[in-house]
């Protein structure tokens, strides 16, 4: 396989980064994307620049934030100027929750749904017309996003289906769904006086 440039959303750390290591070590060109270079992120951005020089690979941190359309114009722009085209998309930011469906509030979940599916829209909608032009094709993590809302939809139900689960810690559930503990993000929800989770995936 030739050389690609390719982008990955949600890079940060888990699947994500896992996926842009493999790519750039087989010798692609990896723009792995992130939130906050400058701030939460930029140990991670670090680590990514040294296992660059160390491996002699060329793997890209780079700002962009999926539910920001003028993020993600700066990032493509700056792909573009450096590398000339992206071959590859990655859609792999994502937003996940545990809980009873009754102790999320709809702002939760229009957040979540602005995360998985208006995200992936805006950054086809940046990224889709260049890879067009040179007759690329998109490599489009779909599969993964439907199984975290299959996960998503199962755990939303839990408290009431009786499944074994009911009573252990919610970051275990987490973990069982291979979420590593610096995967694990944003705020609290509550059912009751008991606080719930919510998980925030890379990037």
């Amino acid at each position: 396989m030739s050389k690609k440039i390719i982008l990955i959303t949600g890079a940060s750390s888990g699947f994500g980064r896992l996926t842009a290591e493999a790519l750039a070590k087989a010798g692609n060109t990896v723009y792995a994307s992130m939130r906050d270079i400058a701030g939460r992120n930029a140990k991670n951005a670090a680590e990514m620049a040294e296992t660059s020089k160390r491996d002699g690979v060329d793997l890209r941190a780079i700002e962009l934030d999926v539910q920001s359309e003028p993020s993600i114009d700066v990032a493509v722009k700056k792909i573009m100027a450096e590398s000339g085209k992206i071959d590859v998309l990655v859609h792999n930011a994502g937003h996940m929750m545990f809980g009873p469906a009754e102790a999320f509030l709809p702002e939760q979940f229009a957040v979540q749904y602005d995360v998985n599916v208006l995200g992936t829209q805006r950054v086809n909608r940046a990224v889709l017309p260049h890879m067009r032009e040179t007759g690329s094709a998109s490599l489009d993590l779909e599969q993964q996003l439907r199984w975290r809302n299959a996960a998503l939809s199962r755990a939303l139900f839990r408290g009431q289906s009786g499944d074994g689960l009911a009573g252990r810690p919610l970051c275990a559930r987490a973990v069982a769904l291979g979420h590593r503990d610096d995967d694990r993000r944003a705020g609290r929800v509550h059912q009751g006086h008991e606080p719930l989770r919510a998980f925030r995936a890379s990037g």
